[in-house]
């Protein structure tokens, strides 16, 4: 049986909660989004208001979920291009009452739950000057990227290249890696997929190699916390504040491990 989710005009859809295999996961990429002419000359305003502020922003590719569906046990996902300038315009919550019949940029953000050998998830602190929850927890993440030409993307790989980028972790266990849940964020106006993905390597190993990580200053702090730590909404880091990302993936990781 076929599932098909059809997103409404407010691009809100409930939480989906799945555990998928890995392999199981398809996207194909087709073609590239195009804004709205009224929308797209927002954009540019937009992006050069970023840019003064932020001279060294990129305006790079990114993957937009265009629709996703349930099939056999696997997660079908339809995208195609967008760049980050088009978020950058569409991602307010008040976008669609400002332009009614436009579509959002969307692009997929994924979260990866990085589980240790020794039963540690790796949680990062976001600086207390960013941009997006400062000081919140968070766990290790970023948006897929849709390559150059149509065809197939690998989101596994996606999310395995945001790790590798990250904290370094280039053991990730595929076979026994899950997608588990998929998001909407009404704040920063964009579909996440949350993935667990075991490493091979201990807590301690990763924390230590994480400091030759190409992006290791995407996060103020590197920690690891105990599995059963996380999963407690009352443990170890209750009272730290914690970004929408770290509570869906805990959510989601509870239901994963029932």
């Amino acid at each position: 049986m076929t599932i098909l989710l059809e997103w409404e005009k407010s691009y809100l859809f409930e939480d989906q909660i799945f555990s998928i295999p890995a392999d199981r996961i398809e996207c194909r990429v087709t073609g590239s989004f195009q804004l709205l002419e009224p929308v797209e000359e927002a954009r540019k305003l937009k992006w050069e208001a970023l840019r003064s502020k932020r001279p060294a922003a990129f305006d790079g590719a990114l993957l937009r979920m265009a629709s996703h569906q349930f099939e056999g046990g696997r997660l079908i996902v339809s995208a195609n291009r967008t760049s980050f300038s088009a978020y950058v315009a569409t991602r307010h919550p008040a976008f669609s009452v400002e332009h009614p019949d436009a579509d959002r940029a969307d692009p997929l953000g994924l979260t990866a739950v990085v589980l240790t050998a020794d039963g540690h998830v790796i949680v990062t602190k976001r600086s207390l000057t960013a941009d997006q929850n400062p000081g919140g927890l968070y766990l290790i993440g970023g948006y897929a990227e849709p390559g150059t030409y149509d065809g197939p993307v690998d989101l596994f790989k996606e999310a395995a290249r945001e790790v590798e980028e990250e904290i370094a972790v280039f053991d990730i266990n595929r076979s026994a890696s899950f997608a588990i849940g998929l998001a909407y964020d009404t704040v920063f106006c964009h579909p996440e997929l949350f993935l667990l993905m075991p490493s091979k390597s201990a807590a301690a190993d990763i924390l230590r190699d994480a400091e030759a990580a190409p992006d290791r200053n995407e996060a103020s702090q590197l920690l690891a916390y105990p599995l059963t730590d996380v999963l407690d909404e009352n443990g170890s880091q209750a009272s730290t504040p914690k970004t929408w990302s770290f509570i869906k993936a805990r959510h989601f990781l509870q239901q994963h491990l029932l």
